[in-house]
């Protein structure tokens, strides 16, 4: 009775099994996608025109067993196993982010390393200006504005001279004409009778612009001193004569008891008189005013 059903039809059997089970499994599965339905409603109706198609074999009996002529199995054609839908949860829509534009930090700016240049060497100071200058040893004329006298004058007296001419020196230094030299008497000595009598002088200053100016120097007169006559009482010159010719007079007439002795007498005693009134007068040297003196410079004079 195993033999009775041909291999042919269990085949389309296990096939119409296999249909109804995929059937009842896409049944089953109401929430597949509409495509995948139709394909397989496609596949169970092209399986049972086929299953249709073949007719079903008569079977027949016989005492011994005789094996059916074994036909070519029909190649089974599986359908594909239907898709399984998944749920997958959706997918939330991506916003592509706007790009950020990022403002680059401002770099801090380096200031450029630039080397001092060499400043040049500072000039030279210029030598000060040398000063405006009489020399050392310079010699001028002078005139006297006052008279001077040994009997009269002391050391320590002022008297002014004037320069002859302009002097000039070094660096535009110039000592106009007329300028003032104030002089000082140093010393004074009478001599004898007025005989060798000197006068010395030194310089105090030169006013040079109505500026004064301390200078060294020397100073010569040039014209010599002036022997005057201190001026005394005439009458005791006088006097002196009479009483010398009187006292002679007196002389004579003891000694000649006569008037020639007496006469002799009065002469010599009036020579005598003369002579007493000539010792006792006094002289004196003087330098005169506008006389001519000299003044050398001992040491520059600066302007």
């Amino acid at each position: 009775m195993k033999n009775l059903v041909p291999k042919t039809a269990r085949a389309q059997i296990v096939r119409a099994c296999a249909i109804g089970v995929a059937l009842v499994a896409a049944t089953a599965c109401g929430d597949k996608a509409a495509n995948a339905r139709a394909a397989a409603d496609s596949d169970l109706a092209r399986d049972l025109a086929l299953a249709s198609s073949q007719p079903a074999a008569q079977p027949t009996f016989q005492d011994t067993t005789v094996a059916p002529t074994p036909t070519p199995a029909k190649r089974v054609e599986q359908a594909p196993p239907a898709p399984v839908r998944t749920h997958t949860a959706k997918q939330p829509k991506r916003q592509t982010p706007r790009p950020v534009v990022q403002t680059p930090a401002p770099q801090p700016v380096q200031t450029p390393f630039v080397m001092a240049p060499t400043p040049p060497p500072a000039p030279a100071e210029a030598p000060a200006p040398a000063p405006a200058s009489i020399g050392a040893g310079s010699g001028f004329a002078l005139t006297s504005g006052s008279k001077v006298c040994t009997s009269t004058n002391l050391p320590g007296d002022k008297l002014v001279a004037t320069v002859n001419e302009a002097v000039t020196g070094a660096n535009g230094a110039v000592i106009p004409a007329g300028s003032s030299v104030v002089l000082e008497v140093a010393s004074v000595s009478p001599g004898d009778n007025g005989q060798n009598a000197q006068i010395t002088f030194r310089v105090r200053s030169v006013v040079v612009n109505d500026k004064t100016y301390n200078v060294a120097a020397e100073v010569t007169p040039l014209t010599p001193l002036e022997k005057t006559k201190v001026a005394g009482d005439p009458n005791a010159d006088r006097n002196k004569v009479i009483g010398g010719a009187i006292a002679g007079a007196l002389i004579g007439q003891i000694l000649g008891h006569n008037t020639k002795g007496t006469v002799i007498g009065a002469a010599a005693g009036a020579a005598t008189g003369a002579a007493a009134a000539r010792a006792g007068q006094k002289w004196e040297g003087c330098l005169p005013a506008g006389a001519a003196m000299k003044l050398t410079l001992s040491s520059a004079l600066v302007l």
